[in-house]
């Protein structure tokens, strides 16, 4: 892949301009900061809130600190996505749009080389942006309500950051393919969103697909039990390299023209 590495640096620089590796990280740690902390503090919440009738009680059952972590998952799960494609959006459509995709296909660089370098950097930001928002979660929830098992916490930390990098790739595929930036995060977040209504609708047929990979981190983590997630990673690992060909070939078709 020519250029590889030149192409990796210059996305590195990008995402030190555009404050990506500050934005996405502070958002997951904000998500995954406050739903220990709603845990535990939520019937205090309420009993101040006021317009109670006087002698109310509140009680509100406290999670199991395997359950906060499963809920902090489902708050990823539609903010941290959201929050995914926004900040991939612009990957290759941003860049056709003010001519940097021009400037630089029609150097000695391939197409592939390109779109995997922008690849290598989204799983880096997010690595870093899910490790900081879980682990703060993991903290706070030790904190606050219990200790977690850590080989499930692990675990489903695992599934769950291939499934974000998955939305992802679609994110990169759908930039290449479309000259907004906006459409391109449509795409992205309502395939995710779709994935997983088929998903929760067709639990038992349709268990492979990549969306069980999220269904499979959360049930891991509140009974233990992570069912058909290996089918849902080899279909996951299968697509990730097929999306990032087509959006090579987006990008190669941009190029001749």
């Amino acid at each position: 892949m020519s250029g590889f590495g030149i192409l990796l640096h210059k996305e590195w620089r990008e995402a030190v301009r555009s404050a990506k590796l500050i934005w996405l990280p502070a958002v997951f740690l904000l998500l995954g900061i406050i739903q220990p902390l709603t845990a535990k503090f939520m019937p205090d919440i309420l009993a101040s809130a006021g317009n109670l009738p006087e002698g109310t009680v509140i009680q509100i059952p406290v999670p199991t600190p395997g359950e906060v972590m499963a809920q902090t998952l489902s708050q990823f799960g539609t903010m941290g996505l959201l929050a995914v494609c926004l900040a991939f959006m612009g990957t290759i459509a941003g860049e056709k749009r003010n001519g940097t995709a021009d400037w630089i296909l029609v150097k000695p660089v391939s197409p592939l080389a390109y779109v995997t370098s922008k690849w290598v950097m989204l799983c880096l930001i997010i690595a870093f942006s899910f490790g900081l928002g879980f682990g703060g979660a993991w903290y706070y929830t030790n904190l606050l309500i219990g200790i977690p098992i850590s080989g499930d916490v692990l675990f489903s930390a695992f599934l769950y950051y291939i499934w974000l990098v998955f939305i992802g790739t679609i994110t990169i595929a759908s930039s290449a393919l479309l000259r907004s930036p906006a459409a391109a995060a449509f795409v992205a977040f309502a395939g995710a969103i779709a994935l997983q209504l088929v998903r929760g609708l067709f639990e038992n047929e349709l268990s492979w697909l990549p969306s069980g990979l999220d269904a499979a981190a959360m049930s891991r983590l509140t009974t233990g039990i992570s069912p058909s997630w290996l089918g849902a990673a080899i279909v996951t690992g299968i697509c990730i390299p097929a999306l990032l060909w087509v959006a090579a070939k987006g990008a190669g078709i941009r190029k001749k023209g």
